[in-house]
């Protein structure tokens, strides 16, 4: 099942993932900055095409490209494992010199807690990912547990730190991070010009 939500704002634009964006999705994810910190990743464009193919019939999972305005691909953000009002929020990659985190992140959450109606999204980060680990906690996501060694990457045990964000605690943190939005938005623009 194919799901049709878009949006955008701050130079950034979320659109659905299509099976043409597997490429894109191996080389994004498949990065040095990424490696070791997302899962394992398929290895090839076919693997992920496959992977797709069974995302496309999944329901309750929403997987997005994050795009400049102008449909120059920067990064993928998913929000997956629905439960009732609750989410995982996840898979969220962006190319390095990108400044699209912020933009990416309030653009995905409004998708969350306004399109999708849900209460509270759910996090799980690599204890390795420092960059992101701090991110979570700009975005106003509140740290609940540790997992020791919940996951396996590259042959590797590691610990994932759990994290929860309700859509009654977003408001102000979105109001907050808007000025840094902008800011990136105006850096997004110059990036693309390039």
């Amino acid at each position: 099942m194919r799901h049709n939500i878009q949006k955008e704002g701050f130079g950034v634009r979320l659109r659905p993932v299509e099976l043409g964006d597997a490429e894109f999705i191996v080389w994004l994810r498949n990065l040095e900055h990424a490696k070791g910190r997302v899962g394992d990743s398929a290895a090839t464009a076919a693997a992920q095409e496959a992977w797709l193919k069974t995302y496309f019939e999944r329901e309750g999972d929403y997987y997005f490209i994050i795009e400049t305005l102008n449909r120059k691909p920067v990064g993928a953000y998913g929000i997956y494992d629905i439960r009732g009002a609750s989410a995982e929020s996840g898979r969220w990659v962006i190319r390095p010199e990108v400044p699209a985190a912020i933009p990416s992140a309030l653009v995905a959450f409004d998708i969350a807690f306004n399109n999708l109606k849900l209460e509270e999204l759910r996090v799980k980060t690599v204890s390795t990912n420092q960059n992101v680990l701090s991110l979570n906690r700009k975005l106003g996501f509140k740290e609940i547990r540790v997992e020791k060694n919940a996951q396996t990457i590259g042959g590797k045990p590691v610990d994932q730190i759990h994290y929860l964000l309700k859509a009654v605690d977003w408001p102000p943190f979105r109001t907050r991070l808007e000025p840094l939005a902008k800011i990136a938005q105006r850096q997004v623009l110059e990036w693309e010009k390039q």
